[in-house]
């Protein structure tokens, strides 16, 4: 398994580094390396902290956290560029994990995304952008698990192509509206179906959790100079599942019916500057999955008796709503002090799935899950390319769930970070 990740990891890294090296290349002369730095540029930011986090009523934990960012450019022709990026992110701290059936605690976290898009202006006002990608996310819940070993690790591989459209660009505003379409596979390589461990025939559904996502997207931006956007975006994500079957209400699998999810996502966004040096901006999200898996559960007992059957139990309808205030200002030349503050709220309700109290007997009310997040960032320039860093947050969330022997649905939690970031 370790072997499999490290080729998995190393390769693209590998071919990353190679690119990088063999773009930047620079000639001898002024004049050359004038040319070659409009023909190859590139950006460089990474953040690096540490600090403290605790799940309220478990145990804290000293905690490490690392973003990081590479996008070599270049430009082959005129109006023609090539985008390669990478970036990357670590976290190590008592956290929660959304998973489909509830939050998982978890301690560390690591993920890796790596595209290559070509980025070609071939009409007046007009875009395309192929492009093609594969992510990693690595989950370790336990001490006694290596990352790469977790069981909600998963891969993305995949491509699309998006097309935009100048509907006006001065010098101090631009808006533009925006499509695409992007095709790609999601496999979750150490997760295998209880049923095909335990079926000595052997079983067609083992990666339950796999599947093949076709993702649409439309949207409209328009900024401005002085401070002033908005934006709407509408996403459509259809997941075919390839191995997990349908089920009953009498605990019988398809033989030939698989898992489908259609998910829609409409999301805003607005900013307007309070002064020279504040900003409030406001982003909304909201989301609805429909899905054609009902859920049987056999309360993990051979009796019959205590049999669940929850029809609709992955549908739900979701809505964030983000309010944050942004503080800049120059301190002394291209160097700048930062400071955020925002908070979020995250109303989730499921359409069917019932709630359960906390000896996993289901009730009559549909599951409510509610989270409130507040956060604070500040950042204050050590040298022209690095910066003091520090941040908080606090989560509270709060459920009608309160069945928690495999999922957390009801926790308070905090982490506090402070460290150095570089931009280049």
């Amino acid at each position: 398994m370790k072997q499999t990740l490290f080729r998995t990891l190393a390769r693209p890294l590998l071919a990353f580094t190679l690119l990088t090296l063999g773009v930047a290349q620079t000639p001898g002369s002024a004049q050359e390396q004038a040319r070659e730095r409009e023909r190859f540029f590139y950006f460089l930011e990474g953040d690096l902290m540490g600090g403290y986090s605790k799940i309220q009523g478990r145990e804290g934990l000293f905690a490490a956290s690392g973003r990081w960012l590479a996008s070599p450019v270049v430009r082959l022709w005129d109006r023609f560029h090539w985008i390669n990026l990478y970036t990357g992110s670590y976290d190590r701290q008592s956290q929660v994990v959304a998973q489909e059936e509830g939050g998982r605690q978890s301690e560390e976290t690591l993920t890796h995304s790596y595209s290559s898009a070509f980025r070609w202006q071939f009409a007046e006002g007009w875009t395309a952008r192929p492009h093609f990608f594969s992510d990693w996310a690595f989950v370790k819940e336990t001490d006694d698990e290596d990352l790469g070993d977790g069981l909600y690790d998963y891969r993305d591989l995949g491509g699309g192509l998006e097309l935009a459209r100048a509907l006006s660009e001065t010098e101090t505003s631009r808006s533009e509206v925006r499509t695409g379409l992007r095709v790609f596979e999601r496999e979750y390589e150490n997760y295998v179906s209880l049923v095909s461990l335990f079926d000595p025939n052997g079983s067609p559904e083992t990666r339950e959790k796999d599947f093949i996502g076709y993702k649409w997207n439309a949207g409209l931006q328009s900024d401005r100079k002085d401070g002033w956007s908005a934006g709407a975006e509408y996403i459509f994500l259809y997941k075919d599942f390839t191995d997990k079957r349908t089920i009953d209400a009498n605990g019988i699998r398809s033989g030939s019916e698989t898992r489908e999810d259609f998910v829609h996502y409409l999301n805003f966004n607005a900013s307007h500057p309070l002064s020279s040096e504040l900003r409030f901006r406001l982003d909304v999200l909201l989301s609805a999955n429909d899905s054609n898996l009902d859920f049987y559960d056999t309360r993990n007992t051979a009796s019959l008796a205590d049999d669940t059957f929850v029809p609709d139990y992955f549908d739900y309808l979701s809505a964030t709503i983000g309010p944050s205030i942004g503080w800049r200002r120059e301190i002394s030349k291209e160097r700048f002090a930062e400071m955020i503050f925002g908070y979020s709220y995250t109303i989730l309700r499921y359409t069917d799935r019932k709630a359960q109290n906390a000896a996993g007997v289901y009730g009559t009310s549909d599951e409510e899950d509610d989270k409130h997040v507040l956060s604070a960032r500040v950042s204050w320039p050590v040298t022209a390319n690095l910066s003091w860093i520090g941040s908080f947050s606090y989560t509270m969330a709060d459920s009608n769930q309160k069945f928690e022997d495999f999922y957390l649905y009801n926790y308070d939690s905090w982490t506090a970070l402070s460290g150095l970031s570089f931009r280049y």
